[in-house]
């Protein structure tokens, strides 16, 4: 089974409609099969970065002492409200030979279904669909040039550090300027992010 992981539903729909064995989808919870292929989503983010509490209950409580938070091993969580699509996904994954990454063609396309595979352990051999549209005939020619993931591990590693990035000044600074004011006599939390 080859197996295609979309960012969205609307993009596995197209998908679906397109693969060379175009007659009878069958629409099942959590994704299509058309043939030898089946077509999934992760809804954006069905995953996303641990908070400080996650890592240690003694970040539950904002302290200057604690700062700043640098994890040794960064951690990911199932988003809840995305759970049920996630377990969708891991058991399709266990059951595929290849997978196609069928993110968006940015960074962030690459780290949304890279960082499943990543956390699911997968190691089957992965490829890369680029859609820069969803019509028809742009699908099939994108089909016909599928690459390897590994190629695009550049765009994967950029999105990370910046969202890595972007936790380390958003937990940090948001902590240190908020107990700042709170040092102050004001009852405030700032957020604080790029």
């Amino acid at each position: 089974m080859r197996l295609f992981i979309a960012e969205k539903p609307s993009m596995a729909r197209e998908i679906s409609k397109c693969l060379p064995e175009n007659k009878n989808i069958q629409k099942r919870n959590g994704y299509f099969i058309q043939g030898d292929d089946v077509v999934t989503w992760v809804v954006g983010h069905v995953l996303h970065q641990a908070e400080p509490g996650d890592y240690d209950d003694k970040y539950i409580r904002w302290r200057p002492r604690d700062l700043p938070i640098v994890p040794s091993e960064w951690k990911l969580l199932v988003t809840d409200s995305s759970r049920q699509q996630f377990e969708v996904v891991k058991d399709l994954i266990g059951k595929a030979d290849i997978i196609v990454n069928a993110g968006d063609p940015d960074r962030e396309g690459q780290l949304l279904v890279d960082e499943v595979l990543y956390f699911v352990g997968n190691t089957k051999p992965v490829q890369r669909i680029l859609l820069n549209a969803l019509d028809e005939k742009s699908i099939r020619s994108a089909l016909g040039d599928l690459r390897d993931n590994k190629d695009f591990h550049n765009l994967y590693q950029s999105a990370l550090a910046r969202a890595r990035a972007d936790w380390l000044i958003g937990m940090n600074l948001s902590r240190a300027y908020t107990l700042s004011e709170r040092y102050k006599g004001h009852k405030v939390t700032l957020p604080i992010g790029r």
